[in-house]
């Protein structure tokens, strides 16, 4: 069956145990239906084109936020200023907002994963194992089969093993076998993953905010995420913004849907805000 789903995926975090590395690593997709892909792709570079003059303008995280980034890859290269780029990136959100885009996020946190097992696998196989589970759970519940790009990856392990190869095989192996902990299978996902370069693939471009700004929820608030006593949860301000887009049970539960951990001590059901 045809795919009517596509998701595209970025990383945000270090995929290295190195204790000088962030203590969470996350994998993120941006869904989309396949037949509004197209569209998606086409109101996005009119957006750009209205602010840039040109929709050859790659939107990433790392240089929204770095000055220096913002200076070089925006403010100089497209003679703006500060505020048509905030009024911008503004847009970007509200059209996000706008769209019929889900995210879902899978999110390691490494400082438990060498905590619980004595050879963890690496962070970058577990955030996609985990968005994978989620992303069947999805298509399944819609009777769909779903593509799955991810932004290009280049380097090594220490061991030198590529992690793109790493990555492809784990793909494959998920698909042939399922999963050996939870018994899922994953009949709803096409059996290889495709890679893409995110400054040629707008919704690539997405996936980077929803990956960083899921990062940055953890980073800020991801001992409340697993504190069993923890009643409310603060949230960074970009993923409150995304929030009503990610994934969510019926009832408004985005834990376990939108956004899963691993490992994890608590069980919560965070609500997408304004949802009871």
């Amino acid at each position: 069956m045809p795919a009517a789903y596509h998701a595209f995926l970025d990383e945000s975090g270090q995929r290295e145990y190195d204790p000088r590395t962030d203590r969470y690593f996350v994998v993120a997709g941006a869904v989309t239906r396949v037949a509004e892909l197209e569209n998606l792709r086409t109101e996005l570079d009119g957006l750009k084109r209205a602010f840039f003059g040109t929709p050859v303008v790659e939107i990433k995280s790392n240089w929204i936020r770095n000055p220096s980034e913002r200076r070089q890859r925006y403010l100089n290269r497209f003679k703006i200023n500060e505020s048509r780029l905030n009024t911008f990136i503004k847009a970007v959100y509200d059209w996000i907002l706008a769209t019929d885009i889900v995210f879902i996020a899978g999110v390691v946190d490494k400082k438990q994963m060498k905590e619980r097992y004595r050879y963890p696998h690496n962070p970058s196989q577990v955030g996609y194992h985990i968005f994978l589970q989620r992303y069947q759970k999805f298509l399944a519940t819609r009777h769909a089969a779903g593509a799955v790009t991810f932004d290009e990856i280049t380097g090594a392990t220490a061991a030198k093993n590529q992690w793109k190869d790493l990555l492809v095989t784990h793909h494959r192996t998920l698909k042939t076998r399922g999963c050996r902990y939870t018994h899922t299978t994953f009949d709803n996902v096409e059996a290889d993953i495709g890679f893409a370069n995110s400054k040629t693939e707008n919704l690539l471009q997405i996936a980077d905010l929803a990956a960083y700004n899921t990062f940055r929820q953890f980073r800020s608030y991801g001992s409340a995420w697993d504190d069993p006593s923890a009643d409310s949860l603060e949230l960074y301000e970009y993923f409150a913004l995304l929030l009503p887009r990610f994934h969510r049970h019926s009832d408004g539960v985005f834990d376990g849907y939108g956004v899963s951990k691993m490992p994890r001590k608590a069980y919560h059901r965070w609500l997408i805000p304004g949802r009871v």
